[in-house]
């Protein structure tokens, strides 16, 4: 079974249960699942590395790959409710407000291996490491299309999401490890 196939399978276990589950639910979920297949994950030296696992009815998951030094804009998910696990290493978030349509900080974080964060549909944030190298599972529903892209002075654009690597590198991986029989 790809892994894909796998993170269906715990959404539609999950999803049968009374209560809906969430994104940082799931991100607990399917963080266990991953566990066997990070030595998969492509790493750059010039950018985070984003890698689609499934997009999928309601649901987008998707890993990121972080070196040190690597920060995201401050950046919106247009409305789109999400869930972040640190799976190694760890990060910083800053949240921010808008208040004159402008970005103020209102809160900083070091989110360290294992921790769950809810986004919910009006969080504006900014990610990097704090540590040489990590890793990190995000869960969105809807899936994420677009992203608000912002600086100091505003909102700049509206960017569409896209991976950084192809989808044989996690969705299809299978439980044989690589280079394996």
């Amino acid at each position: 079974m790809h892994f894909a196939e796998s993170v269906k399978e715990v959404i539609r276990d999950l999803s049968a249960r009374p209560e809906r589950p969430t994104p940082a639910l799931l991100c607990q979920k399917v963080g266990a699942e991953l566990e066997r297949h990070l030595d998969r994950v492509v790493y750059s030296n010039d950018r985070y590395m984003r890698h689609p696992i499934l997009l999928w009815d309601e649901w987008e998951v998707m890993l990121i790959a972080w070196k040190s030094g690597q920060i995201t804009p401050i950046h919106d998910h247009r409305g789109v409710m999400g869930g972040m696990s640190v799976l190694s290493g760890g990060l910083s978030e800053e949240r921010f407000g808008t208040p004159q349509e402008k970005p103020e900080l209102f809160d900083s974080r070091n989110r360290a291996e294992g921790d769950l964060s809810d986004i919910g549909p009006t969080v504006l944030h900014r990610l990097a490491p704090t540590t040489p190298t990590a890793i990190s599972l995000h869960i969105y529903r809807p899936p994420l299309r677009t992203m608000g892209i912002w600086d100091a002075t505003g909102m700049l654009a509206i960017m569409p999401s896209a991976f950084d690597v192809g989808e044989e590198v996690l969705a299809h991986a299978t439980g044989v490890p690589v280079g394996g029989a």
